[in-house]
């Protein structure tokens, strides 16, 4: 297995990460009024809202230990209670394209050899991307990108050998699906260049 479709995934994933863990910040490029996502103490924007711990861990099988930060300083992750488990983290971006610009803009857009790309239909959403790929370690990596306006909302898992690819993929779509369903429900719908709220996601 070829690492330079890992380190794709890798970047697809960095590109949505902020360094003090979930955040919210302007693309530099957005043009018209940002979503109106709170910004400030108590009320930063924790994807963790959106998503059920016990639904999570139905979805993948196992348990997990969750830390969501704190009021000032929000964060999302879910760690595996047991040795070789599926580990997640789950952040957010504001952008100004679509998805298929942001996977585009690094070369991912298809399937290939090494790289898996799916757009599930995900309810509440603009749009949706699964990337998968395994490295040479056999470790599954899984990056799931939903979209609601220029709020991008990003679940990363990694999952050691031995990964069922298809589960876990599966998993990380249903948690897009309480992602987007939580920023629709909080009224997220301004919309992103060449899509609008309408827009059903291509297969």
């Amino acid at each position: 297995m070829s690492t330079r479709t890992h380190r794709l995934t890798a970047a697809l994933a960095a590109v949505l990460l902020l360094a003090a863990g979930c955040g919210g910040g302007d693309d530099t490029e957005a043009t018209g009024t940002p979503p109106d996502l709170p910004t400030a103490p108590p009320e930063l924007w924790n994807p963790c809202d959106g998503l059920d711990d016990t639904a999570v861990s139905t979805a993948f099988g196992t348990t997990f230990t969750v830390r969501r930060g704190s009021d000032s300083e929000p964060t999302c992750t879910f760690s595996p209670t047991t040795e070789g488990g599926p580990a997640i983290d789950v952040n957010y971006q504001l952008y100004a394209g679509t998805l298929e610009d942001l996977l585009k803009s690094f070369g991912v857009l298809a399937d290939g050899a090494d790289t898996r790309v799916s757009s599930p239909t995900v309810a509440g959403a603009d749009d949706a991307r699964v990337v998968s790929d395994v490295d040479a370690d056999d470790t599954l990596a899984v990056t799931g990108f939903v979209r609601n306006g220029r709020l991008v909302q990003v679940v990363n898992a990694l999952d050691p050998a031995p990964a069922d690819r298809a589960a876990v993929e599966a998993a990380v779509t249903t948690m897009l699906e309480g992602l987007a369903a939580h920023a629709a429900e909080s009224g997220i719908s301004d919309e992103a260049p060449g899509s609008s709220p309408t827009d059903a996601p291509t297969e």
